[in-house]
């Protein structure tokens, strides 16, 4: 790895997979800080299982190298900065939402914000971030990483590299698993109203069966680590199924959701809530 030069990024192979590792750790550090202060619980921030946050180390890559000849000159540095990282984050935000079917996080309710995906009081903590970021601590990155012997830094970066790769696989069998269940409980629920309907309070033993189910299922994606690293994602199918059920994890469950769609046999049985028939 110290040997592949990559002449438009200035660095070896090497070089830019230590800075890649530091930033990425640090980014998912910030974040999980940021979101203990907000909520005083420890939460395991991230798209993936590991301590990393990849977008960190892409992110700083890029503004490092492509904005070094404004090292000097602080406010054109600022403006640039927080154009190419909000630019970059729009960029992520809306390739996630494409290839998962969901968006990850929301900022719809800052005040001047596009579709959610940035806004501009985060755009201006990126400005100021990566300002400290060129001059300040990437230079002292760089010192600590020319020192790292070359035997040892690529066993480790093979290492890593290898870890990486399961928690990237485990990440996506995560995402399908919780879409597939995600879209089991629109089915039960859906199948669960039209039997409520049709049966009144008498309620079959299918239909206990079916709303254990539609629970157990429920459970599972209130406990997922998806859920709790991206508090406002939304997924683009089954949208209200999983507002119901973020609704109830939050303590704002609203009966109204499941009167109109998605009745909850589970009412029926404990508060003896009626049905009410389609208009």
């Amino acid at each position: 790895m110290q040997h592949i030069y990559i002449s438009f990024l200035d660095n070896t192979v090497f070089e830019l997979f230590y800075y890649f590792l530091w930033w990425s750790v640090f980014g998912w550090f910030m974040e999980v800080i940021v979101r203990t202060l907000e909520t005083g619980g420890f939460e395991n921030r991230g798209f993936l299982n590991g301590p990393i946050c990849p977008i960190y180390g892409f992110g700083v890559i890029m503004i490092t190298h492509f904005l070094a000849p404004f090292k000097e000159t602080i406010l054109p540095l600022y403006i640039l900065s927080a154009l190419i990282c909000t630019s970059f984050e729009l960029f992520v935000g809306i390739l996630l939402q494409k290839l998962f079917h969901a968006k990850w996080w929301d900022y719809s309710e800052e005040r001047f914000n596009y579709k959610g995906f940035i806004c501009l009081r985060i755009s201006l903590l990126w400005g100021i971030g990566s300002v400290l970021v060129i001059c300040v601590v990437q230079p002292a990155i760089e010192k600590v990483v020319a020192k790292i012997p070359f035997l040892a830094g690529n066993i480790f970066a093979a290492f890593i590299l290898v870890i990486l790769a399961i928690d990237i696989s485990a990440t996506l069998s995560d995402i399908r698993q919780f879409n597939m269940s995600l879209k089991q409980i629109d089915n039960i629920a859906s199948i669960l109203r039209e039997k409520s309907i049709a049966l009144g309070e008498n309620i079959s033993d299918e239909v206990l069966n079916l709303n254990a189910k539609y629970e157990k299922l429920s459970e599972q994606i209130k406990s997922s680590r998806l859920v709790k690293a991206f508090p406002t994602m939304k997924p683009l199918n089954y949208t209200n199924t999983f507002r119901i059920i973020k609704s109830k994890l939050n303590n704002k469950f609203d009966i109204d959701d499941y009167d109109e769609k998605y009745e909850n046999t589970k009412l029926i049985i404990e508060n003896k809530v009626p049905v009410k028939e389609n208009k």
